[in-house]
This record gives C-alpha cells, sequence and structure tokens, in this order.
C-alpha cells in the first residue's frame, strides 16, 4: 500500500470559499478515482501545516492512476494557486530497496506529462516533495 499525503497551508489572501473548494476538490479525488482505497481530507494537527490529505492506493500502478487521473488535475487548477507552503510525499509498507525511486520517478513522468501543472507547482512560494529535484 501506498500512502500518498499532501500538506498545504494557503495564502492569507485565500477566500473560506476557495479554501472549501480546493477541500472538496481534494475529497472529490477521493470518491471518483477507482485508485483510491481510501482517503481522508481535513485539519493538519500537530504540524506546520493548516491542511492536508492522504490517499491510500494498492501499488505504484495506482498511485500513477491517483497522480494522473482528471479529477487530481482539476484540483491542481482550482488550489495551486492558493496554496503558500505544500508538502507532498508517500509513504509505503512495500520493502522494495527502490521504492522511493520509483515513486520520484512516477511524479517526475507526470510533471513531464503535464507541463503546466509542473509550472503551478513551481509557482507555490514554499514546495517541497515527490518529484522535486533537489
Amino acid at each position: 500500500m501506498i500512502h500518498h499525503v499532501s500538506r498545504v497551508t494557503m495564502k492569507a489572501t485565500a477566500t473560506p470559499e476557495q479554501i472549501e473548494a480546493a477541500l472538496e476538490g481534494w475529497r472529490n479525488q477521493g470518491r471518483s478515482n477507482p485508485a483510491v482505497k481510501s482517503f481522508i481530507v481535513g485539519r493538519d494537527h500537530g504540524g506546520d501545516y493548516t491542511y492536508s490529505s492522504v490517499f491510500v492506493v494498492e501499488d505504484l500502478d495506482g498511485l500513477f492512476a491517483y497522480l494522473t487521473h482528471p479529477t487530481t488535475y482539476q484540483t491542481d487548477h482550482l488550489g495551486l494557486n492558493l496554496v503558500e507552503r505544500l508538502e507532498i510525499f508517500d509513504v509505503s509498507d512495500d520493502e522494495d530497496p527502490g521504492l522511493n525511486g520509483k515513486i520520484q520517478e512516477l511524479h517526475r513522468r507526470r510533471n513531464e506529462l503535464n507541463p503546466r501543472i509542473a509550472g503551478m507547482l513551481a509557482d507555490v512560494p514554499s514546495y517541497a516533495g515527490s518529484g522535486v529535484d533537489d
């Protein structure tokens, strides 16, 4: 199993309505994407972020299906311009020592397939996580 985690802090200029629309976009991703086995969207507790989401997928194929699903792209278009800080990472119980590289490659491939989204991620003032070259 792979748990795909996104943590965000919204810009001070984001309205409550814009924030709720972005959170609803995340919820819609979980409801509509067949690759998602379970998900949670809500307040982030115990960190320096305001909201988080966790999407659980079976494997690498499921992760790529999640990353490239139309609802994921819709939420990116809806919410990335509202985000001040973003951290994306993946957690897995798979013992494959090469899994991190495979996950990173899926994130990079997704960004290559959709340069507009890659540009939007690059415009987030503080972004760290999967698919970002160090």
